[in-house]
């Protein structure tokens, strides 16, 4: 297998140049056309930069001008822009941000996507020495070659006036107005535009060790597109286990990125530990979040090099394992962008670290790759030499070390937002390391339902759990009691949701036998109206909205799947809530009243005696929590 990923050894790539730190390669399309011999080439480049800039050659544009990339029934057959986010970005401090993503339950073709870039809260601000007309893009037009006027002026925009000047202007305009208005992305959308006959650097199917795995994970090898508007961000960060990520920007306004170079990784995280202390204690791995800004100006007041280059359009960027980078959009453009990963980043991968807390970061079976790109059985011996038989790649650990034993794991259950991503290798939890004795769940303590209570077993077990089972189980000298009262049937049960055995609950509903850990329950719809519950296709109908509903848990449906959380915001004049995503609270969705079920819970779910369930807060404390986000925006 490894012939087919390999390098040439005769293939020497130099930058062209450097900007701003960042190297510039402009290959010969002899040198450009195999994109995995190519990517060796200047793997060292990007293992130093954190980034690098490809402007392809004249004959590959050609071809893809050629094809129907851009015609209209492929940009309308393949581009839906579905729940774009709103981003709230807040200020810490001078220069230091952090950033919710509000999902809007709408849709857009590109096309109506384009109009929205003419609203003026979506374009930069213009020059106070032009001010664009309609007699500008009337001549924008008509300058235009004629073969092109029907559909180029449909789908993009003038692109000229994004100078280097014009962008260095913006880009202080960007800084200095960041938490005014509020930007929109069109992120994480599952598709590409690229034609199946372009061949070579089609984003959708670059040949690279990713190609060996059993399935598709989207965005890591299976592309996503992402349409941009003035100010729309992306945060700090490192790719899913620290692969390499290409980003082509097929058309409309430049991109700005900020990368770290691999020298200063580790100085980078200690600074921005300390700047976000309590996420950092809440989760070792914050940044993957994607909701942390530091502008360049602060970081390079700490020692700290940033380097920055302006990506335009027709041109690849390419960011490289434990380079952190960031960015935003200088206005309205379409991007494609997917992960991949060179042999080098075997023994990278090894030793990445990805977020517990957020249930759908991506895990990715390093050894099954390993064994069949060297062409052996899974549980062969691989000699020690063999971790990076062609790589330069010389890099410390730094900070990339296992998390402490003890710290609370992922729910492996659902999923804290609507997300397709499965994870490569799902894995049971081992009852002896399970934190309820209850269910297979383990959760942050962000929500009263998730409090784990003593037993006097030497057990513990959630609060939601115990309350489910509160005609068996007592209190008694705060502990609960009588867990032997729990049969052993209902530890049999197998639970619809998670497909996991332990105690589990059955449906009410008469001839339904489906069973659910009540922990896995919250998550998939079902009604709880103790003694009796009723899986979401039995639940009773949906509920009337309350007169407040800040702060009140409640479960909502998107897609046909259901989710858990509570309320952030009621936006009356729209009819929708925002709600913030439990179990992580780390993600806020815009969702309309109609697909919103309310539930009274403090009737419904305090059985055991003085065990008060908490779950309303503070309309004033909603402010307090942490902050949204949204998985891959880049």
């Amino acid at each position: 297998m490894q012939h087919q990923y390999s390098e040439d050894p005769n293939l020497i790539i130099k930058p062209s140049y450097y900007s701003n730190g960042v190297p510039v390669f402009t290959p010969t399309y002899n040198q450009f056309h195999n994109f995995y011999q190519f990517n060796k080439a200047i793997n060292q480049y990007g293992m130093q930069s954190g980034i690098v800039k490809i402007i392809p050659p004249a004959h590959w544009k050609h071809q893809l001008e050629k094809s129907k990339c851009y015609n209209h029934d492929n940009l309308e057959n393949n581009i839906t822009i579905r729940n774009p986010i709103v981003q709230h970005i807040n200020q810490v401090s001078p220069g230091v941000y952090q950033q919710e993503n509000i999902e809007k339950q709408r849709k857009y073709s590109i096309f109506q996507w384009k109009q929205l870039a003419d609203q003026q809260n979506f374009q930069p601000p213009r020059t106070s020495t032009r001010k664009r007309s309609r007699q500008d893009d009337k001549e924008i037009v008509e300058d235009s070659p004629r073969k092109l006027r029907h559909t180029h002026s449909d789908y993009n925009i003038d692109i000229h006036e994004f100078t280097d000047d014009r962008c260095a202007e913006l880009e202080r305009i960007y800084w200095k107005t960041l938490t005014y208005a509020e930007p929109m992305y069109g992120a994480d959308m599952i598709g590409s535009i690229f034609p199946p006959n372009i061949k070579s650097w089609n984003v959708a199917h670059l040949p690279n060790i990713l190609d060996l795995m059993d399935r598709k994970i989207p965005g890591v090898n299976d592309a996503y597109l992402y349409a941009g508007l003035w100010k729309a961000t992306f945060a700090w960060h490192l790719e899913d286990q620290d692969l390499y990520s290409i980003n082509y920007l097929h058309f409309g306004a430049p991109k700005q990125w900020y990368s770290i170079p691999q020298e200063y990784r580790d100085k980078f995280f200690n600074l921005m530990k300390e700047i976000f202390r309590e996420e950092y204690n809440h989760c070792h791995e914050f940044l993957r979040h994607k909701t942390f800004l530091v502008s360049p100006q602060v970081l390079e007041k700490h020692g700290i090099k940033v380097n920055h280059i302006v990506h335009r359009q027709g041109e690849f960027i390419i960011t490289y394992p434990f380079g952190y980078h960031a960015g935003f959009n200088y206005g309205y453009n379409l991007a494609e962008s997917v992960n991949f990963a060179l042999d080098d980043w075997f023994p990278l991968g090894k030793v990445s670290n990805k977020c517990e807390c957020i249930n759908d970061a991506v895990t990715i079976n390093i050894s099954q790759l390993w064994s069949k790109f060297h062409g052996v059985e899974p549980d062969a011996p691989v000699k020690q030499n063999q971790d990076n038989s062609h790589s330069n790649t010389h890099i410390s650990n730094g900070h990339a070390q296992k998390r402490p034993i003890g710290r609370p794991r992922k729910n492996s259950v659902r999923n804290d937002i609507p997300s397709e991503a499965p994870e490569e290798t799902p894995s049971e939890t081992p009852s002896a390391t399970r934190e309820c004795y209850l269910c297979p769940n383990s959760y942050p303590q962000t929500s009263p339902l998730f409090d784990l209570l003593p037993t006097d077993a030497n057990h513990k077990i959630h609060r939601i759990c115990a309350n489910v089972f509160s005609n068996q189980l007592q209190l008694s000298n705060n502990k609960i009691s009588n867990l032997q009262s729990i049969s052993k049937q209902q530890k049999q049960l197998k639970c619809n949701i998670c497909h996991q055995p332990n105690a589990c609950i059955q449906c009410s509903y008469k001839k339904c036998s489906r069973s659910f850990h009540p922990s896995c329950a919250l998550f998939d719809g079902v009604q709880f109206d103790i003694p009796d519950v009723y899986c979401k296709y039995h639940r009773s109908r949906q509920s009337s909205k309350p007169e407040h509903v800040i702060g009140k848990l409640v479960q909502f449906s998107i897609n046909g799947r259901y989710f858990y959380g509570r309320v952030f915001s009621d936006n009356i004049s729209e009819e929708t809530v925002n709600i913030q995503v439990l179990p992580g609270l780390y993600d806020i969705i815009e969702v309309s009243y109609n697909n919103v079920l309310y539930c009274n819970y403090n009737e419904n779910m305090n059985y055991l005696k003085e065990m008060i369930v908490m779950d309303d807060v503070n309309a004033d404390d909603i402010s307090k929590t942490r902050s949204g986000r949204k998985i891959k925006v880049s």
